[in-house]
């Protein structure tokens, strides 16, 4: 008799979330708190015109301070978007994505934050991460559709294991 052996795959967790919520004001934002961050597909608002398919940013994480090393765990944020959710995953102009372990204050748009460096099977790298650059905070997005009301969307959340080689 053959013993059958599981084997698990990086890429298992990439199972579409099919989202529905409702916009209240123009440019609203959606945080997602179960998952640590997403890449966002398609979506549109209740009616189906071309106008309003949804556009989608990542929250905004402003670098205040130039990261010299590959090695450097705290990061000081500037004109951040507000309401951050911790475990998060930032990615910058380079590529890398980092895990934001900690946060000072999820309500200032001047954080500290502590970083777990090259997660997902990305490198650490210091592209990107000098002063003024920007990152995208990965669990939040900033809807751009012109509408409010209620709008239908595609994301494939990331896992939450930093260790996953999703972009090996």
């Amino acid at each position: 008799m053959t013993e059958i052996t599981e084997v698990k795959y990086s890429a298992m967790h990439l199972v579409p979330l099919f989202v529905k919520s409702t916009m209240v004001t123009q440019n609203d934002w959606v945080t997602f708190s179960q998952v640590k961050g997403v890449l966002p597909f398609k979506g549109m608002a209740a009616s189906v015109a071309l106008s309003l398919q949804e556009t989608f940013t990542w929250g905004v994480f402003r670098i205040n301070g130039t990261i010299s090393t590959t090695t450097e765990t705290t990061i000081v944020g500037s004109s951040c978007t507000l309401g951050r959710v911790v475990p998060y995953y930032i990615i910058t102009a380079g590529g890398e994505i980092m895990e934001v372990e900690s946060d000072s204050d999820v309500t200032s748009a001047t954080p500290t934050v502590v970083v777990k460096r090259g997660c997902l099977g990305t490198t650490a790298s210091t592209t990107g991460l000098a002063t003024t650059n920007y990152c995208g905070i990965m669990n939040q997005l900033k809807l751009g559709a012109n509408t409010v009301g209620p709008h239908l969307w595609l994301v494939l959340a990331l896992p939450n294991d930093v260790n996953a080689k999703v972009f090996a």
